[in-house]
């Protein structure tokens, strides 16, 4: 991990590079996935074989933000994560550029001749569906020409592939949302995770069924699995504990409940937005106090969907047959997240 990561936000920050040898990537990099080691380890190599500096270039924002406002576009990784991500896997340099109107009107080749006014760049790494600037350079002909008339090596990254079909992360969006999180996760270099603050709720796990939880609201540009139960991780200090996760929509109140309660919780369900999801994560195990502070859960394996239960004994026999297989996978998994970067 590097010691301190420097994010370089426009043209100005980007200048503390002035006159270094630079090795350079660019993307949008959501959610970072084994392709995107590929070029990330030869823009590594060949900074050091040049002595100079390898660059990531992303962008704090989807272009799809700019070009299409209207979509609503939801991030694998947030950019403070993939922030986050980038220190884990050692990158010392990101820059990290709202793309903007600006941005969207510039060629390709002012792009790199902007660049070429800040530092010597020495190597351009494209991944194997990379287009750049406003004319949409996409093909080697073109970045070759760029590549001779700005004085830099140009290399391309064929695609990675996992059971015949190329690692992406459109690929890996569509899989998060079908909630089949294994086989996103046998893709992302870090697994699929929501980070955010724990929020009040209405106390029902831990009153009610003696099964507290953690209560997430994430952002609402966060991608989030479709509705259900999840086996998962609780992240907290490169410590790694069985989790159980349910994705459900936020307020809604359940059936297992005296009539009293379901109608005073209205009140609970009108502070929330309608049309939001939340992240309840019970940590089996741990009497883990986490109100008002960060939570990390890893999801590892979907179990099943969400379901209605009209009494409490027979939730509460569904939840410990969930505790049980959340054991088993997490065990199954451990390995691995012991050594995550």
């Amino acid at each position: 991990m590097a010691s301190r990561t420097a994010i370089y936000r426009n043209w100005n920050q980007l200048g503390a590079l002035r006159g270094k040898r630079v090795a350079m990537t660019l993307g949008i990099f959501d959610g970072i996935h084994r392709g995107h080691i590929q070029l990330f380890d030869l823009t590594r190599e060949l900074a050091v074989d040049m002595a100079g500096v390898p660059l990531i270039f992303t962008f704090n924002n989807h272009p799809l933000q700019v070009r299409e406002p209207e979509r609503d576009v939801k991030f694998i990784t947030l950019p403070r994560e993939k922030a986050f991500l980038l220190r884990k896997l050692g990158f010392e340099c990101v820059a990290c550029f709202d793309f903007d109107a600006d941005f969207m009107k510039m060629h390709a080749f002012k792009f790199f001749t902007r660049l070429r006014s800040i530092f010597d760049l020495r190597a351009f790494v494209a991944g194997y569906d990379t287009t750049l600037g406003s004319d949409q350079v996409g093909s080697d002909e073109r970045f070759k020409e760029l590549a001779k008339q700005h004085g830099f090596e140009f290399f391309r990254i064929g695609p990675v592939s996992v059971t015949g079909e190329p690692i992406s992360s459109r690929r890996i969006r569509q899989l998060i949302q079908e909630g089949d999180i294994t086989a996103a996760n046998e893709m992302l270099v870090y697994p699929y995770f929501v980070r955010g603050r724990v929020q009040p709720g209405r106390g029902i796990g831990r009153r009610l069924l003696k099964i507290p939880t953690a209560n997430l609201r994430p952002p609402n540009e966060k991608l989030l699995p479709c509705e259900g139960v999840y086996a998962g991780s609780f992240h907290k200090n490169r410590r790694h504990y069985p989790a159980a996760l349910v994705v459900i929509p936020a307020g809604r109140r359940p059936g297992f409940l005296p009539r009293a309660e379901r109608t005073g919780s209205a009140a609970f369900q009108s502070r929330t937005e309608q049309g939001s999801m939340v992240i309840e994560g019970h940590i089996i195990g741990q009497d883990i106090s986490l109100q008002g502070r960060t939570a990390e859960f890893i999801f590892l394996e979907r179990l099943r969907d969400n379901r209605r239960f009209r009494s409490i004994d027979k939730l509460q026999s569904q939840i410990n047959e969930d505790i049980a297989a959340t054991h088993r996978i997490f065990e199954r998994f451990s390995v691995r997240l012991q050594f995550l970067p």
